[in-house]
């Protein structure tokens, strides 16, 4: 449970930006560009991470850049020295007193805790492809229901169904599922709130397939600050 949640805490980039649509149907695409600037506000930057979890809490710092690459690295006192590392489709762990990184394989990402990795780098604009778009209703408000599919192999999640509120663009649940179409985990979006004129995430509610849960708060988000080292993967073939 609890390595699965520390993968399940590199989700913590999702939803979008609220602005009005710019018609009563908008394009598939153009719903996921707002659903993505939440989750990446800047080409590069910082924000702090707070997991919950019955009989778990941890602090991370997240560090993203430009082409979507992500690290995690360890704030509270049994995560300092820890990192994880996710770079175009690979996913690395660095522990403490080990001098090589370990290499996730796709299998595990598929059918393991470490899938929750997948979805931490997700851009759904560049990831997936829109097979429909649908009027719908989550929780009495008016929604638009996006059905997306995998466009490469390496995702672990090949369909994804996204809700996404007609007023101001916000999304409000995703559930990712595997090739099978059995449900792997649910995503529940909180408010936004604004960092540095930006509209951001708050927080995130995680639900594995199997019932585990995880909450997670987003603070100090800052623009740029990501060590040019940061994505190096020590003693590593890529």
């Amino acid at each position: 449970m609890r390595t699965s949640l520390l993968f399940a805490a590199a989700l913590l980039f999702a939803a979008a930006l609220p602005v009005p649509a710019q018609s009563p149907a908008p394009e598939g695409g153009e719903i996921l560009g707002r659903v993505d600037r939440l989750r990446h506000p800047w080409p590069a930057f910082t924000v702090e991470l707070a997991m919950k979890a019955p009989g778990v809490a941890q602090r991370w710092k997240v560090s993203a850049r430009e082409n979507g690459d992500a690290r995690l690295d360890g704030l509270s006192e049994k995560e300092k020295g820890r990192a994880v590392l996710l770079l175009g489709d690979e996913m690395w762990l660095l522990l403490p007193g080990t001098k090589r990184p370990v290499k996730v394989s796709p299998q595990q990402r598929l059918l393991g805790p470490a899938a929750g990795g997948d979805v931490a780098r997700t851009r759904f604009r560049d990831d997936y492809a829109v097979r429909e778009v649908t009027e719908a209703s989550l929780e009495d408000r008016a929604c638009w229901r996006l059905d997306l599919a995998a466009k490469r192999p390496a995702l672990s999640a090949r369909q994804v169904i996204l809700w996404v509120a007609k007023e101001g663009s916000l999304p409000l649940k995703a559930e990712f599922r595997l090739a099978s179409g059995r449900l792997a985990r649910t995503a529940r979006f909180g408010p936004p709130v604004q960092a540095h004129g930006q509209s951001v995430l708050s927080r995130l509610e995680i639900e594995e397939a199997g019932g585990g849960k995880a909450e997670l708060a987003f603070t100090n988000w800052t623009r740029g600050g990501v060590a040019p080292g940061a994505f190096d993967v020590p003693g590593a073939r890529r």
